[in-house]
């Protein structure tokens, strides 16, 4: 069975004050955030979804809730979600990452224990090329850069997380460098759309791609 796990605990604090919608309640689609992401792993055989969050009145959909009193962090949510997981892997995701794929290929890849989803960002600005340090020879509209970074999809061993995740904080400043270390993270390049919802503007531009 395919398990996975959102972390939709996020109030989208940099949204405010143009919204005061938690982050996984956002319209997009004519659906919420969340609703199109359970929808998503649902579509690719994922049976048992765990919503890591301080609430249990996000979605209609069947779902198991792993709630926190107090905020636990990305690395202390996800320790404390693996308690519903019945088998030994699981897909971690953020909610407010919309990627465009198959999530079995990142979760039949991280056979040394995790697995990571990796994309190249885009510069949000014109990227300038100049000559002679003054003349302006090639100007570039939202190029992509050329360094990946991490999409906010992951694949983790309950082995692992168990191990090395913390009680309360992020895993990202904790232990993907020491899983890095011990060469049990894998990287799975992804080349597709990618959108990471953070402010108004990345709302807006998700919206208007799935109107059209």
């Amino acid at each position: 069975m395919k398990e996975a796990i959102i972390l939709a605990g996020g109030e989208g604090w940099r949204l405010k004050p143009a919204t005061w919608v938690p982050k996984p309640l956002l319209k997009i689609n004519k659906q919420t955030l969340l609703d199109h992401q359970i929808g998503w792993l649902q579509s690719h055989g994922f049976e048992n979804v765990v919503v890591a969050s301080n609430r249990t009145d996000l979605t209609k959909q069947p779902v198991k809730y792993s709630t926190e009193k107090n905020t636990l962090g990305t690395g202390g949510a996800t320790k404390k979600a693996f308690n519903q997981i019945k088998g030994n892997v699981a897909y971690v995701m953020n909610v407010d990452d919309i990627v465009f794929y198959n999530p079995n290929e990142l979760f039949d890849y991280a056979g040394k224990g995790a697995g990571v989803l990796l994309a190249k960002p885009t510069l949000p600005f014109g990227r300038v090329t100049l000559q002679n340090g003054i003349n302006i020879v090639r100007f570039q509209q939202r190029s992509a850069l050329e360094f990946y970074v991490s999409a906010g999809h992951h694949v983790f061993k309950k082995a692992v997380v168990e191990r090395f995740f913390p009680d309360k904080g992020d895993y990202e400043f904790t232990a993907m460098q020491r899983l890095a270390d011990k060469k049990m993270l894998q990287g799975y390049t992804y080349h597709g759309i990618w959108f990471t919802l953070n402010t108004m503007k990345d709302l807006l531009q998700t919206r208007r791609f799935f109107k059209s």
